[in-house]
């Protein structure tokens, strides 16, 4: 039996007040080490005008509620490991996407040292918008400082280079954009966080909560991560946004063909499709008809086919009764094995788990 995060003999002469006491000493300790060995680390949020709020309010509050209000409501002492503040580009107080005034803590100008910097999403994906940020970014980084981003503050990391050649991640829906402007950094788009070690990435909203928490446990250890999650009632460990992610049908290209291939595909998906016909179909070779359709679109019509039709499997997991199986032939595959394999891999989740978490319900 466990009384919090200690353990408790049952029977009944078990004293609670010792229980705590011996959980009150734990946290003091935790305390002195943390006083000793370790100061409190230093975050800098970064964060843009016209973003969305919670991606930067959600990580203040984890960092600053880290080590504090579980052990508060526990009756222990608070344990802070982190001073936390907002800087922006120039100080002055701003509006969220939703109105919300900001007045950031300092600005770009200030001298100000970091242990963490975190990039939350931009208001705007022109980086001219920001000037001085890339360099604050990569001086704070040359001394010593983890970068770390949320959503499409990975556009901004990676114009510092100090992405080039590593992994990361941002929300699923700028990822055919960045790879367009840094073709030289592993996107990793179905994953939440990815970690290079001192470079930190995270998808979008919500995901800058996992990203918090996971630096939590990379700064302070998995104890106080997870009382930090308990006390947000907030699931810690998810690790892939591909079963929020959307298919999106790359249209904004110039080949007049692949576009009519593409709306060919999407209106006849429940059908037997060969490549040999297809291409006869719209006056192509089956080679030509590939590596225009990949040089357009970015997958081949294979993979096109494929997602087109998880897609459509998703819907109908989400509004109909339909067994799988019936959805499998419905979607066009004979081999309901098969397309469970797929609808995996493309989402992360299996289909009857899937249809559990998004199931319409009115």
């Amino acid at each position: 039996m466990r009384f919090g995060n200690f353990p408790v003999l049952p029977g009944p002469s078990m004293d609670i007040d010792v229980c705590l006491g011996k959980w009150h000493k734990r946290q003091m300790m935790m305390l002195s080490r943390h006083k000793g060995e370790n100061s409190m680390k230093r975050v800098l949020i970064f964060v843009f005008k016209n973003t969305m709020a919670s991606t930067f309010t959600g990580p203040l509050d984890v960092f600053h509620q880290a080590g504090r209000l579980y052990n508060r409501l526990m009756g222990g002492p608070e344990v802070p490991f982190f001073d936390v503040k907002l800087v922006s580009l120039d100080g002055q107080p701003f509006e969220t996407r939703t109105g919300m005034r900001v007045i950031p803590h300092l600005s770009i100008e200030e001298e100000a040292p970091a242990d963490l910097i975190l990039i939350s999403p931009l208001g705007s994906l022109n980086i001219n918008r920001y000037p001085g940020a890339v360099d604050w970014l990569k001086n704070h980084s040359k001394k010593g400082a983890d970068i770390a981003s949320v959503c499409t503050g990975a556009f901004l990391l990676a114009e510092t280079g100090l992405l080039k050649g590593k992994t990361a991640t941002t929300h699923w829906a700028f990822t055919d954009l960045f790879r367009e402007r840094f073709p030289l950094v592993d996107l990793r788009p179905e994953q939440i966080i990815t970690d290079e070690g001192r470079i930190y990435c995270s998808a979008g909203f919500t995901a800058a909560i996992d990203l918090s928490l996971y630096l939590v446990e990379k700064y302070c250890g998995h104890d106080v991560a997870l009382n930090s999650a308990k006390v947000m009632l907030y699931d810690l460990g998810r690790n892939s946004q591909s079963v929020y992610s959307v298919f999106r049908f790359k249209k904004n290209h110039k080949d007049s063909s692949i576009l009519e291939i593409q709306a060919w595909i999407e209106n006849h998906y429940s059908k037997k499709i060969q490549y040999d016909d297809l291409a006869k179909r719209f006056g192509l070779s089956p080679r030509s008809l590939e590596r225009r359709f990949k040089a357009a679109t970015g997958v081949t019509p294979l993979n096109y086919l494929h997602q087109v039709r998880v897609e459509a499997s998703k819907r109908l997991l989400e509004e109909s009764d339909k067994s799988f199986d019936e959805i499998t032939w419905q979607v066009g595959y004979g081999d309901g094995g098969f397309f469970r394999k797929v609808f995996v891999k493309e989402t992360g989740l299996r289909p009857m788990a899937y249809r559990q978490r998004f199931r319409r319900t009115s």
